[in-house]
């Protein structure tokens, strides 16, 4: 459990509850990054997902605080390091990856359901995405996820033929925006 460093002749043990307390520190860290990860790509809802920032803003002070301690005083770059190479990794990924993740691995789904475009009459998952509500609307099939604000819903719209009627965001109702091909996002405001 114990690690050995060389310096200038000597050689530092890192301490074994320092690995512990670090790998620990390191897997809590990848654990909400996975979480977040999916709420992501599955829209989750907002207060989830800044809790989840912020367990990962706490752990990655924590880890910083004791990686600084593991560089100074043990000369452990690795373990000093791991966690907060992660938490890197994790937020560059974050810009790029859910939304594309979660609507690659959907839409096939989503598309099959959009052929009947009937309501199930509950939430029910199709893909990655927790859907609340199916309807047609302006000649295509709405899609209703949960994670949407207060005064406002949002989704995914399937126009198979034409676009919908307008693009852009209306002063009242509902607003398109290009997405993927025949597929849609909308915001309808309360």
């Amino acid at each position: 459990m114990l690690s050995t460093v060389k310096t200038a002749g000597t050689t530092r043990r890192t301490p074994g509850w320092f690995v512990l307390w670090m790998g620990l520190l390191t897997a809590l860290i990848v654990l909400c990054c996975l979480v977040l990860f999916w709420q992501l790509s599955a829209e989750g809802t907002f207060p989830i997902q800044v809790i989840l920032w912020v367990a990962i803003g706490v752990l990655g002070a924590v880890a910083l605080l004791f990686g600084l301690l593991g560089l100074f005083r043990y000369h452990s770059f690795f373990y000093s390091l791991i966690a907060l190479v992660v938490i890197g990794v994790f937020v560059t990924l974050v810009w790029h990856v859910p939304e594309t993740t979660g609507w690659k691995v959907s839409r096939n789904i989503l598309q099959n359901q959009a052929a009947d475009c009937v309501n199930p009459g509950h939430r029910t998952r199709l893909g990655v995405y927790t859907i609340t509500y199916i309807t047609r609307r302006d000649g295509g099939c709405l899609f209703y996820t949960e994670g949407g604000e207060s005064n406002s819903s949002r989704g995914f719209a399937y126009f198979p033929d034409a676009a919908p009627p307008y693009i852009g965001t209306p002063s009242s109702g509902i607003g398109y925006s290009t997405f993927h091909g025949n597929w849609y996002r909308f915001t309808e405001e309360s």
